[in-house]
């Protein structure tokens, strides 16, 4: 498809056994720095859940001068300084997919890894009026940032958002479970220049969607090694699940990562 004036591509895929006449949710699956959508498909295996569960899913690629990444803010490649309208081809991708299949508007959701799961945090604060909730997998928010440290700063969802948020201890270097430097570039904002890049933690992400839903109350333990707020504004709720160990992007299937994202997406609509 067509985004202005840029080529791009996705892989849709349409659960056996659909005959059209029913509303189906949609699964969008973002792929991690210098991937694509077919390797996140065979990653995740959304698809395989979406057969079995009848929801259809897409797997976008990311732009060639975004340097295989996705524009999240200050990581990661040159997407944020090329000024790639990552948002602006998602609106566009889940309209054609609406326009080609009979899809549920009130159940679309984001996920993906790495990078990938830094765009599903950029499309939870920028198209809140578009996905029902998100599952970002080994990355933090780091909308808005424009220092070492970026954080969620830039955020503004139109509406409280479902955040359910994987993660790992036993990546140290790439996405640090306690925060801190990357070997990762930073990728400046146009015309600003900044040095070295670092993640908050994944403790201190959490504890931002909370403050973003506005959630009171305190978390409490969740099967799987998570815990959830489930007090959050206009019934959603936020969640982290963490597996101990693990390496950058390889927990799908240890934490049950599509398995645990499903089954609390099927809670959560858009209002």
């Amino acid at each position: 498809m067509t985004v202005g004036a840029a080529s791009r591509t996705y892989i849709l895929h349409i659960p056996t056994g659909y005959t059209g006449t029913k509303p189906l949710p949609l699964v969008v699956d973002f792929h991690a720095l210098g991937g694509n959508g077919s390797g996140q498909k065979g990653l995740s295996h959304w698809d395989t859940k979406g057969d079995s569960n009848m929801f259809i899913t897409a797997f976008p690629d990311s732009a060639s001068n975004g340097g295989n990444g996705w524009n999240v803010g200050m990581c990661c490649q040159s997407a944020q300084s090329n000024q790639v309208d990552d948002v602006g081809f998602t609106r566009a991708m889940i309209k054609q997919i609406e326009g080609m299949a009979c899809v549920d508007p009130k159940r679309i959701y984001a996920s993906g890894c790495s990078n990938g799961g830094g765009m599903t945090y950029k499309v939870a604060c920028d198209m809140a009026d578009v996905f029902a909730a998100g599952a970002p997998v080994d990355f933090r928010c780091v909308y808005g940032g424009t220092t070492a440290s970026p954080s969620c700063a830039g955020c503004n969802p139109a509406r409280p958002i479902s955040i359910i948020h994987f993660d790992n201890t036993g990546d140290t270097s790439l996405v640090p479970y306690n925060g801190g430097m990357t070997s990762f570039a930073a990728d400046c904002p146009p015309n600003q220049s900044c040095t070295g890049m670092g993640f908050p933690s994944a403790a201190a992400n959490f504890t931002t969607w909370q403050t973003l839903d506005q959630c009171t109350g305190s978390t409490a333990p969740t099967p799987g090694s998570c815990a959830t707020n489930s007090s959050c504004q206009g019934g959603t709720e936020v969640m982290i699940c963490v597996r101990s160990g693990g390496s950058h992007c390889g927990n799908y299937d240890a934490l049950k990562i599509v398995d645990t994202a499903w089954t609390e997406f099927q809670k959560l609509s858009l209002p």
